[in-house]
């Protein structure tokens, strides 16, 4: 018995091992930290990157570019199993000799679950329209279609967003044909748009947005439906203002007026995240003059959390909203705050500024990328390296007596303010501060002119996209080096993904004229996500995150939503979705979704009856986890099937000595 049970504990452990280190996947990246992984394809460029897609249904962001010349779009597919972007284009469109691309807006447009392709050229010609707007629909096959004009736009790019809550995709700006004015270009039909007006309601000069501009259409009274946010211009040269305007649910194209200020003098552009883990979004930006650049975060003050904090087997309750009604409930996480406010003003309580210098060790800060034919914004991007629930940042600075084009990549980690000192962004007890991660890949990188963030492989982590000039590049070159930088630092934190689609087909579209195919390239541009969840220490954290807020100069936003939940042992307890659908509710809540996970959600009808998908990452390892745990299972019925064989034999061996000693007692 003792060999028997030797030798299934050997085979035990060679399965095991066999499990472990043959059947498991392998690490692509085995060393710890950021790593410069190269082109990943897309060495052979001659371009710029200008945005992001699902230009097909396998789940896997494609990356469209621009060449040189700014006549030409090509979409490149990811392709998992090579781990690059395809070589080869998919796709290729091409404007007029005359025009010049200026941003690229993939969408889809034409409603029918496939990625179409909005394309902004400004003319070489003088007399012109300042914009050009050429739609390329993407029929059910995957193929491009003929392109079709819309009404020309001035100067300031358009923003897409779904002001009708048609939830199809419509573009807010400066229509030529009406003079200049503030139009909305209503999405009516599939390849027809018609110019219309907002119903603004407030007393506030009307808004010339400025160029170029970072508006956005993001949630920013906490109802989880998008609002506006416009950035217009001054009434002084060099000056701009801010306009915040809420939408009102159930009626169509209406606003109401929420604020109004004026923006610090030198404001670059504008990013919008949860940066303190309260379930707002906040504003975040710089403002530069000779002296150097100062960083400022303008928070978001609204109802706080009715959350408890568990210290041991206890529940406190939180003090900080003790009147009722006061305070937003966990289940109640899409309940609007008509008192909330944006503290703007740089003498606000609320609002944190601090010298570049302090994060970075400089003191300019990179806002245009001048070198070449277009002058491009570079704005602060925003994203959660470390999965810790709080969004960090990476800038791109400027070395004093730098070389013309050399800069610096400095990514900034949001940590906690310390009880006593800390940084001057430390306005309150629960404000952050960022610290520069040093030692990293990222030191030795000069002459990026734009990063950003991106999940490559849809692996679960933010990685970087840098896009880089050469030092022996002249002044006139549009073409730029496009690298990644892979995130394979250890966190022992979670993270989830989100995706809202704009409900043109269910799990799948089924044409009557092409194959089946999943409606990826619907992803609904504006969606609002709002979640609370538990910490280690047992204390209540609300989130908020928005789905593609910007597309304005080449924004480079993918189409979905990533946040991290840091450490926590339970699932997200409630998730709310939102979509910008013009009803009440507008909302959907989940409840206990697995972190680690992507949720895809499309709204169609009343919320209840939303489709609700959930994806577990990364998948590779499900099948094989499935395998390991059969045969463990089968293992351990060998075992008992063992050791029930070995326990018969021994009942028959002490009844066959019981029956010897009863005939040897008989004779």
């Amino acid at each position: 018995m003792r060999v028997a049970q030797a030798v299934l504990a050997l085979a035990a452990a060679g399965a095991l091992r066999v499990c472990a280190w043959t059947w498991l996947p392998q690490r692509r990246f085995k060393e710890e930290g950021f790593m410069h992984i190269g082109s990943l394809g897309l060495d052979g460029v001659k371009g710029h990157l200008a945005a992001w897609g699902y230009w097909n249904d396998d789940r896997f962001l494609d990356a469209y570019v621009v060449d040189a010349a700014r006549q030409q779009v090509s979409v490149h597919e990811w392709m998992h199993t090579s781990f690059a972007f395809n070589t080869t284009p998919a796709a290729l469109y091409t404007v007029p000799a005359d025009l010049r691309i200026v941003n690229v807006v993939p969408a889809d447009f034409t409603y029918n679950g496939r990625t179409d392709l909005l394309v902004m050229a400004a003319p070489t010609t003088r007399g012109a329209a300042p914009l050009t707007l050429l739609l390329w629909p993407t029929d059910a096959s995957g193929t491009p279609g003929e392109p079709t004009t819309l009404p020309a736009s001035e100067a300031p790019h358009p923003l897409a967003l779904d002001a009708t809550g048609q939830q199809r995709g419509d573009l807010l700006g400066h229509a030529t044909a009406q003079g200049g004015a503030l139009r909305v270009w209503q999405n009516v039909a599939p390849m027809h748009f018609e110019l219309g007006e907002l119903v603004l309601r407030g007393d506030v000069p009307a808004c010339r947005l400025a160029e170029p501009h970072s508006s956005a259409h993001i949630d920013l009274n906490g109802d989880c439906l998008a609002d506006l946010f416009l950035v217009c211009e001054g009434t002084q040269p060099g000056h701009t203002t801010y306009q915040a305007w809420v939408a009102v649910p159930e009626a169509p194209l209406t606003y109401e007026l929420a604020q109004t200020g004026d923006l610090p003098p030198g404001t670059g552009p504008l990013s919008f995240a949860d940066m303190n883990r309260d379930g707002t979004i906040d504003v975040v930006f710089a403002a530069c003059e000779r002296a150097g650049c100062t960083l400022h975060i303008a928070y978001n003050e609204q109802k706080p959390l009715c959350a408890k904090e568990r210290r041991g087997m206890l529940a406190w309750p939180n003090t900080t909203a003790p009147l009722p009604g006061a305070c937003r409930d966990a289940l109640q996480l899409c309940d609007a705050d008509p008192a909330f406010r944006l503290h703007m003003d740089v003498d606000a309580p609320l609002h944190a500024q601090w010298p570049l210098a302090e994060s970075t060790g400089d003191a300019q800060l990179l806002q245009r990328d001048d070198i070449g034919t277009r002058a491009a914004p570079v704005p602060i991007r925003v994203g959660d390296w470390n999965l810790d629930g709080y969004p960090d940042l990476v800038v791109l600075t400027v070395p004093a007596h730098a070389r013309p084009g050399q800069t610096r990549v400095s990514l900034l980690e949001n940590v906690r303010c310390p009880r006593r000192g800390g940084s001057a962004s430390c306005v309150r007890g629960d404000a952050r501060q960022f610290v520069r991660v040093n030692g990293t890949v990222l030191d030795t990188l000069e002459y990026v002119h734009s990063v950003s963030f991106v999940d490559l492989d849809e692996d679960g982590t933010l990685d970087l996209v840098l896009q880089s000039l050469e030092p022996a590049s002249t002044h006139t070159s549009d073409v730029r080096s496009v690298s990644f930088v892979q995130n394979n630092v250890f966190h022992d934190s979670f993270f989830l993904k989100t995706l809202t689609l704009n409900g043109a087909c269910g799990a799948r579209c089924e044409p009557p004229d092409a194959a089946p195919y999943a409606p990826w390239g619907g992803a609904l541009g504006g969606a609002s996500y709002k979640f609370a969840v538990l910490d280690m220490n047992g204390v209540r954290r609300a989130q908020q995150v928005g789905q593609q807020p910007q597309t304005v100069y080449e924004a480079l936003h993918p189409p979905s939503a990533f946040f991290g939940l840091g450490r926590t042992n339970n699932y997200v307890e409630s998730l709310f979705v939102g979509s910008t659908r013009r009803e009440t509710p507008a909302h959907l809540a989940l409840e206990g979704v697995i972190p680690n996970s992507e949720v895809v959600v499309v709204p169609t009808g009343p919320p209840a009856q939303w489709r609700r998908e959930l994806f577990l990452h990364p998948a590779d390892w499900i099948p094989l986890v499935t395998l390991t745990l059969s045969a463990l299972l089968a293992l351990l019925g060998a075992v008992v099937f063992m050791l029930d064989l070995n326990e018969k034999r021994e009942d028959e061996r002490e009844r066959q000595r019981a029956v010897h000693a009863i005939n040897f007692d008989a004779l």
